[in-house]
Parts: C-alpha cells; structure tokens; sequence
C-alpha cells in the first residue's frame, strides 16, 4: 500500500514537472531566424522605431528600420533587384536612433508616409520612387497606386467610374472641368467657382472666384506656368467638411467646421463621427478602383440640404489626427505586419 502511495505521489510530480514545462516552452520567446530591412518614409518626427521596438514576422525574422524623408535618399539599385539607399544625416534626428549620421540601408520592404511631390519641381522625388520599383520592391501603399494618385484628371476619372457604377444617390462627385492650358478656359461654370492648379495639396494652388471679372487676370496669370488647370462649383450652402479615413480595415470618420472657406486652412473644430456603412462603402470602392491603396481618406462636403459632395482623396500620405495618431500608427503597423508576414 505505501509503496503505492509512494508510486501516486512521484507520478503527480511528474505531472506538475511536465506541466511547468509546457508552460515554459510557451513562453520562450521566439529565435531570430533572419531579419527584414523595412524603409520608412516619413517626417522628422514620427518615431516609428518605437512603433516597430522588438518586432518580428510569424517566422521569426526581425524587423530592422531605417526612417528618411524623399529629399534625404539617393538610391542605386541593380538588375539583379539589390537596392542600396543611402541616407544623409538627419538636421532633427531622433534621440536614440541612427538619423545622426550619413548611413545605407538595403530596404527589403518600404512603407511610404509621405508625399512623392510637392509643390515645387525642386520637390519632386518621383526618380527615387523610380529606383525602389525598378528593384521590385514592395510597399504600403503599393507604389502603383501612388503613381495613379499623382496626377488629379487621372484620379478624377477613376472617381467618375466609381460613380457610375453606384449612381449618384451613393456617390455624388463634384462636377469639374478640365483645361489643358490657360487658353483652354474659354468658358467656365457658373460662380462662385474653386479653380485649382495642377495638382497642389492642403490648400495651396487654389483660388475662388464669387464672379466672372477675375477670370480674364486669372487667365493672364497663368499664361507664365504650363500646369493644367480645374474648376468646380463652390458649394454655398455647405454646413461642414467630412474626412472619411480607412487604414487596412479599420475606419474612421471626421466632420470639420471653419470659418474660412479653405477648410484645412486657419483655425477648425474636428470631431469624430460614427462611420456609417455609407462612407465604408465609399473608402471601400476608393481601395479597390487603385489597387494596393491601404491607407486612403475621402475627403466630402455636407450641405443644409442633406446633401454630400465627394470632393478628393489622399493616399498614402493621408495625415492622422493628433489625438488619434498613435492608434493609427499602431493600425498602419498591423497592416504592414500582415504583408511582411506574406513575403518574409
């Protein structure tokens, strides 16, 4: 009988054993088994280092980062697809990182946060881009949907085709007309009208116009620059503008109210909103008219009559509201880490 008892007791506290043994093998962390080298482009002060700190694929491999902006790279890459990107040192770099100094990095991946172009010719890094495709790389957002969303007659159309498709109850595109040179603008739409230039961003190279007088000086104007030019009717009765974000699938919805007529210009109030299936449904066809498109916004107009508008998108440079930032950084990560876990 005792030796029994004995026997019971020894084979309990193998269980035991075995069972903290399991335990500890659960929470082994996971081997390194490789790394990937993952290029962000972005501003200053994003600290995406934190935002990746310790992170791995599901098979194993680190993630290395290296963060830059467009101006700051020049890129080589060969026939047989190895990329060499070299860095110069950073004026505000990060404390703790490797922004400091001149460095080269060999980018397995890249995530784009930040415009190709500017304003400016000066600000034009599409030949940087260039070279990260010709290595065949790949990104978020992919750098074929980047290039589809440089040009605005080029987006419009995709827009239009949206529209057509769902019909103007579900998606109600502002009207535009396109002029090729300052010549073309023989005749323009009613005023008050918004007529932009090119395809300048947050504000800039946009104009309105309550009459038809200024036309002609407008005209006169433009007459120095080849960039082509669009015009839309400036909706009067207008109550806030409405931003619809998607990242991966997660959504949000903002309206904004301002006092002045440049809605991203001066002082605004913003307030989150609930995402209705409506403006999924509008982030959603976005994605899919640009493939590879992740991170996008919609960017809208509510009017007194219950009316909306879409105006514009923004692809992968869309900016994140402050309060909301470092959870969309942290979305943005999870969409990456899905891709990387794809290839790598």
């Amino acid at each position: 009988m005792e030796k029994d008892k004995k026997k019971e007791k020894k084979q309990k506290k193998g269980k035991k054993q075995d069972t903290k043994s399991e335990k500890k093998k659960v929470e082994e962390p996971k081997e390194f088994t490789g790394q990937v080298n993952l290029l962000i482009i972005d501003s200053d002060d994003k600290n995406w280092y934190k935002v990746f700190d310790n992170a791995l694929t599901a098979s194993g491999k680190r993630i290395i980062i290296d963060k830059a902006r467009w101006e700051n790279m020049v890129i080589m890459t060969e026939s047989k697809g190895q990329c060499y990107v070299s860095i110069k040192a950073n004026t505000k770099p990060l404390p703790g990182t490797q922004e400091d100094r001149t460095r080269q990095f060999m980018p397995d991946f890249v995530l784009v946060r930040k415009l190709v172009r500017g304003l400016t010719k000066d600000e034009d890094y599409t030949n940087a881009m260039y070279g990260l495709m010709f290595a065949g790389l790949q990104s978020v957002n992919s750098f074929e949907s980047i290039l589809l969303s440089l040009e605005k007659p080029v987006v419009y159309n995709k827009l239009k085709q949206i529209e057509k498709n769902l019909g103007k109850e579900q998606f109600q595109l502002i009207p535009m007309t396109y002029y090729s040179h300052y010549n073309a603008m023989f005749f323009t739409p009613d005023p008050p009208i918004v007529v932009k230039i090119g395809s300048a961003e947050a504000g800039y190279g946009k104009m309105k116009f309550d009459t038809n007088e200024m036309i002609p000086d407008f005209r006169g104007v433009m007459a120095m620059y080849k960039d082509y030019i669009t015009a839309e009717p400036f909706i009067q009765d207008k109550i806030y503008d409405l931003r619809i974000q998607k990242i991966g699938n997660h959504y949000r919805a903002y309206k904004r109210t301002s006092a002045n007529w440049k809605g991203n210009v001066g002082t605004s109030h913003i307030e989150e909103i609930e995402c209705t299936p409506r403006y999924k449904l509008w982030a959603d066809e976005v994605a899919a008219a640009f493939p590879g498109m992740d991170i996008l916004t919609v960017d809208a107009v509510h009017t007194k009559e219950g009316k909306e508008y879409i105006l514009e998108i923004n692809d992968t440079a869309s900016g994140l509201l402050q309060t909301r930032e470092e959870e969309d950084m942290k979305y943005i990560k999870e969409l990456v880490m899905d891709r990387l876990d794809q290839l790598f």
